[in-house]
């Protein structure tokens, strides 16, 4: 299974707000309860690890940090269209 330009577009910014927040990949593996290896595998563009959408939600809320600007980095919306797609979003992680 190949990764997707979108999926690297994703790992790609967690990691600028990963760095921008000053966490190393050692915390965030911790904070994710994930291996430093696997954490390792996601960042690298030659591994088609990615993050699991349960994962983006628990880095999001750990630097509460907007998810839907994970997704769209460049997406200016209301509060209440924030909130209907982060309800979105918790659903579908309930699903998984």
């Amino acid at each position: 299974m190949e990764i997707s330009d979108y999926q690297d577009q994703v790992i790609i910014e967690i990691k600028k707000l990963r760095e921008k927040e000053g966490l190393s990949q050692a915390k965030l593996s911790e904070i994710l309860g994930i291996s430093r290896g696997q954490m390792s595998n996601i960042e690298n563009p030659n591994y088609t690890h990615k993050y699991t959408l349960k994962q983006i939600n628990a880095i999001c809320e750990h630097l509460n940090y907007p998810i839907e600007k994970i997704f769209n980095p460049d997406m200016k919306t209301s509060t209440e269209c924030s909130r209907a797609i982060r309800e979105v979003i918790k659903n579908i992680i309930k699903y998984e």
